[in-house]
This record gives structure tokens, sequence and C-alpha cells, in this order.
């Protein structure tokens, strides 16, 4: 058996064991809007992907494909599966089930409801967003901004999803995050889902679109999107984001209230069809600001560029302006570092409901019952002093672990446990006793056992006690 470690604690005793054994040691080691305790389980991955693939996968999810019947499942990471179903409440939303690998057998860690209104526009956008991407990289290698779309779902019963798409200099990456729906950790409720009351499930697009600029090119942008260049008949009109062709701005003045309305829409593929993405106001007052911080901010990049290369300070300036009912979420976002400028346009669709699904539950999990720890529920007789009656165990880590036979010689020693911390027994400390269980079997049919000498300071006459040899040490 290979080394080992124990400090097991037993009434005012501790036990110390380690083996003869050469190799590993074995250690044993003993947001819902609530003000109530809540949990959840998440998962986060990020794979590449071809583009080429993309549709099928997604519109089998909650596209065109999932609306007509045809729906797709696709293992997206090993052991993690992702596939679509119908919805039987309504005809116009799919279920999207998140699964992983549970010893050979499927488990379920979120299922949430995916609208085919918006969860077809999230495939359109990402279809000719692909589409131009791998254009700009076909005439020019790593030239092309970054943007990265998301398909979002909020579900009390069911989770939440992110499904989204990165992309950057034709590098594609599909981006996943999961969470299990938000459940109580209140007595008599634990396992329920939080808030299912209140809540509204929803599903939204969300998405960042990147660009390089000049500080030329800010001042123009912005001059005609929130300044004097909105309006003078000047501003932005069906505007194409190049390289994002396929995301369209237009910039609505309403100077007798120092508002500007910017909308955002999605020009697929045919080249005719616009959808409606995000539109919000903003007011002129603050883009002037926003403006002035941006330029500040630039100026002194610049500068600091210019008097030694490299030795600028980096610096972001968010511009947030939102429109709750009906409008969406706009978001500029001014970066500066090493003297290289970029702006990103972050926009959110409105939030849009839908019907939730039936609530996924945990897998229910069936424990042992506790061991009796009375001296007349074990059967014994309550004694100043007594024996540890010992059975050493090893934990089901240890045992489903190919290292070999779990045989040796096991060296123990018991102790006061005011004589010993976390790392064992501390200096000038006398043992109580020393022991040896030669020719120890931790994997055999029937465990090894020891009796220790009388000990004082006891609760019974025979105590119980169980040592269990929990995990490897990985650094031996």
């Amino acid at each position: 058996m290979t080394g080992a470690r124990i400090i097991t604690l037993a009434l005012l005793a501790v036990m110390g064991c380690h083996d003869s054994g050469s190799g590993k040691p074995i250690d044993a080691g003993t947001s819902s809007g609530s003000d109530e305790p809540m949990e959840w389980v998440g998962f986060h991955t990020e794979v590449p992907f071809v583009p080429a693939d993309f549709h099928a996968l997604a519109s089998g999810l909650f596209g065109t494909d999932a609306q007509a019947g045809t729906f797709t499942s696709k293992e997206i990471y090993p052991g993690f599966t992702v596939s679509g179903s119908a919805e039987t409440a309504t005809p116009a939303q799919s279920r999207v089930t998140f699964a992983f690998n549970d010893g050979g057998k499927p488990r379920t860690l979120a299922i949430v409801p995916a609208s085919f209104e918006i969860g077809t526009i999230f495939v359109q956008t990402i279809d000719v967003a692909l589409a131009k991407m791998q254009a700009d990289e076909a005439k020019a290698p790593g030239s092309g901004e970054s943007w990265f779309i998301q398909y979002q779902v909020q579900s009390p019963m069911g989770g939440t999803m992110s499904f989204g798409v990165r992309a950057g200099t034709g590098v594609y990456t599909l981006v996943i995050d999961i969470q299990s729906p938000h459940t109580s950790l209140v007595v008599g409720s634990v396992g329920t889902p939080m808030n299912n009351t209140t809540n509204t499930p929803v599903d939204s697009i969300a998405g960042t679109v990147n660009f390089h600029l000049t500080k030329d090119d800010f001042d123009y942008f912005v001059d005609h999107a929130y300044g004097q260049g909105a309006t003078g008949a000047q501003n932005f009109s069906d505007f194409a984001l190049v390289p994002h062709t396929w995301l369209r701005l237009t910039v609505a003045p309403d100077v007798p209230d120092q508002l500007i309305s910017v909308g955002f829409q999605v020009l697929l593929a045919d080249g005719t069809t616009k959808i409606d993405l995000a539109k919000a106001p903003a007011s002129i007052p603050a883009g002037d600001a926003f403006h002035a911080l941006v330029d500040h901010n630039m100026e002194t990049m610049l500068a600091q560029e210019t008097a030694t290369k490299g030795s600028s300070t980096p610096w972001s300036a968010p511009f947030f302006y939102n429109q709750p009912s009906g409008g969406g979420v706009v978001q500029v976002l001014a970066q500066g570092a090493l003297g290289v400028f970029q702006i990103a346009y972050a926009v959110q669709s409105p939030l849009h409901p839908v019907v939730d699904v039936p609530f996924v539950a945990w897998k229910p999990v069936t424990l042992p019952s506790n061991p009796p720890t009375t001296c007349d529920q074990q059967g014994h007789q309550l004694a100043p002093q007594g024996t540890f009656n010992i059975t050493f165990t090893a934990s089901q880590v240890i045992l489903n672990n190919p290292m070999g036979a779990l045989t040796g010689t096991l060296y123990c020693s018991i102790y006061h446990a005011t004589d010993v911390d976390v790392t064992g027994p501390k200096p000038g400390t006398i043992s109580v006793q020393d022991f040896q269980v030669p020719s120890a079997d931790l994997s055999g049919a029937n465990p090894p056992t020891f009796v220790s000498n009388v000990v004082y300071a006891m609760a019974c006459d025979v105590n119980p006690t169980t040592v269990e040899f929990g995990i490897l040490d990985p650094q031996d």
C-alpha cells in the first residue's frame, strides 16, 4: 500500500497512521433577487468550430429547422451535449437541453425555453456576420474586426443559457455559459426554484462589435452621433458600421428635448431585409461629456507614447444608455492601450417573454443514515475510560484509483486532541499509544481492525472508530 498520513479526531483523543509501502501517499482529510440563500451549478466552455457547421446546429436548436420539427443534438465538448426538442406548451418555442456524461448516462444540467422569434434572428445575424468576416479574411488574412454575439435565455424553472459566437481575425469560437435553475437553501424548501412566481422567463440577443479608430475618426463619428453633426442633417441613417456592414446604425435627433435616438438593425443575407435589434435614447449633454472624456484620454495616451513608446496608461470609458420598455440596451465602450485606440458597440435587444419549461429538479441523492452516536445506541456503557475499536477503510477515490494492491503495515499513534493541530502532533507532545497493524489490506472484503489500550477521559467503555484513507497526495 502506498504511504499515508491520517489525523482522526475521536472524543478527546487523536490518532494518526501511516504505512510502510512506497509510491504516492494517501491523505485522509476530514443572484435571484431575493434575500433568501440560494445555489446553482454552472458550466462554461469555449470551443473552436468551423463556420459552415454553425447554421445546422443553431437552427436545429431554436431556429427555422427546429420550428419545422427537425432538431439537432451535438456533443460540443467531451461528454457535454446540447440538444433541441419540441415544446409542448406552445408551438412558438423549443426546449434546449444541456446534459453531461455521468458515468455513461446523461445527466441534465439545464433545460431552457427558446423562442423561434428571437432564436431565428440570432441565427440570421450570426450567418451574415460569419459570411462577412470570411469574405474579409479571404481578401486580407488577419484583417477582420472582432465581434461577439450571444443568444441569452433566463428561465427560473429551467436555468440560464448564453449560446454565443466569438469571431476575430478568422478564428471562430462557440462560447457556452450555462447555469442550473437557482434553487432555495431555506430549510424545508431546499431544491425548489427561487422566485418562480415573480421572475419572468425571457430571451434576448446581445452583441459586441469592435473597431480600431484614430482620434480623428472618433471625433467625426461621435459628432455625427451625439453632437452638432447629428442636428445638422448630417446624422447617420442606415449607416453601415464598416467592416461590420451587416449592422446598420440610424441616429434621429430630438434637439428640443436634448435627446438622440440611436437604433441598430441587422441587414440579412438577401441585402434588403432589415431586422430591428436595439434602440435607445441618449442625451446630447451626456454624449458631449463622453466625447470630451475620450478626447482627453486619447490626447494623454498619445502624449505618453510620444515621450516613451509603450509607457501609456491603459484606460476605458463606457457610455451606457437604455430603453427598458421595448427598446433595449446600448453601450459604447472606448478603450486605449499602448497608443492603440479601440471602440466597441455593445447592444442588447429588448427582453422577450417566453413560456417557461417545467422545473428541472436535481437528481435525488440517497445517503446512508448517520451511525448511532451515543453509548446506549451503540450497545455499550457510559464509562470514564475505554478502548478505541478501530476499523481501517479507504474511500472510493482510493479504491477506484488504479494504483495496485492497498496492502502494507500501518504505523499509528493516538494523541490527546489538545496535542495536535491540522499538521499533526505538536512539537514535544507524547502519544497515548503507538501501534502497528501488519499486513493490512484496505481493498479486501474484510477491513483491518485494531483495539487500543484502555484510554482515560472517554465517553464509553467501547468506542467504535473508523479511520479512512481519503485522497491521493499529488505531491509525492
